[in-house]
């Protein structure tokens, strides 16, 4: 769209994982590089684990369209900009649900994994 910026992407962001918890996050957006955006960051969550000890995980990378990226798709960059973002899933569910090993997700175990079913 016109007049989209880096304050927009945060605020969408931001708002989604309001909803998606249901309650104010801590979000740390830390600078990093994907060559489709420009400029790009990853997004860390605070959250706390059974012990009470609160640690960082990332959770997506986001950042404005590269121009070139929209300059290749026939959209003027100079007249629009964009944001994209991708989660993971799995990391959410970690958070949500208070699962402190990404692991526990791939291994198989239907026990753990039919909690979710």
């Amino acid at each position: 769209g016109e007049d989209i910026n880096f304050a927009d992407l945060k605020g969408t962001l931001l708002n989604f994982v309001r909803a998606f918890f249901e309650r104010e996050p801590k979000l740390l957006f830390r600078p990093s590089y994907f060559p489709f955006t420009e400029p790009s960051a990853d997004v860390l969550m605070n959250w706390e684990l059974p012990d009470r000890s609160e640690r960082w995980l990332e959770v997506l990378g986001c950042g404005m369209v590269h121009p070139n990226v929209l300059r290749n798709c026939g959209i003027d960059p100079e007249r629009y900009t964009g944001f994209a973002f991708g989660l993971g899933v799995e990391r959410f569910a970690m958070l949500r649900y208070g699962v402190t090993d990404l692991r526990a997700f791939f291994e198989n175990d239907l026990r753990f994994l039919n909690q979710f079913a």
